[in-house]
């Protein structure tokens, strides 16, 4: 499979798996130079010094400096097919239809993605992990032992550390109550 072949595909799939429509991402106009290298903005150089074409999903670029674009697509490319695989394997009928509005919701796109999302289980601030046990212990150990380190490091975070207060956890993706 050619270099230009492999892009075209990656660019279908991620446009498919989330987003429909919007900007498209195009490979580049001259045709594609088969012979590249990393580029500072985490696509390629052509060989020839010619423009920067960034991969799809830009992976060499961390979560916190991708664009809005890039971000969609790493979504789709990356994100989606890990926690759909990872849900699916968890309760395969509960998350047979998994998909972006599962955790952006109905309205992910009207709400540009952005989480929390309020079509999630809220959990109250003060104390989550309880509360979600009490709840759902079952689904809460799968959160804590599978779902938080799995998206941390696709979103290139370390798990919520709750000595420091810092890194992803449940209000990443759950409203606060």
């Amino acid at each position: 499979m050619t270099t230009k072949t492999a892009l075209l595909a990656t660019l279908v799939l991620a446009a498919a798996a989330c987003e429909k429509s919007g900007e498209p991402s195009n490979p580049p106009a001259d045709g594609g130079n088969t012979e590249t290298t990393p580029a500072a903005d985490g696509g390629t150089e052509a060989a020839d010094g010619g423009e920067t074409a960034t991969a799809p999903g830009a992976p060499d670029v961390k979560w916190a400096d991708k664009s809005f674009q890039q971000r969609k697509e790493w979504m789709g490319i990356e994100v989606l097919p890990k926690m759909k695989g990872l849900f699916q394997e968890y309760d395969n009928a509960q998350f047979k239809g998994f998909g972006c509005d599962t955790c952006h919701g109905d309205d992910g796109k009207d709400k540009e993605y952005k989480m929390p999302s309020d079509a999630i289980y809220p959990l109250p601030k003060a104390d989550p992990i309880t509360a979600a046990m009490e709840y759902d212990e079952a689904v809460t150990k799968f959160m804590m032992e599978r779902v938080v380190p799995e998206t941390a490091a696709l979103l290139d975070m370390e798990p919520y550390n709750p000595e420091t207060g810092e890194g992803f956890g449940c209000f990443g993706c759950h409203p606060a109550e």
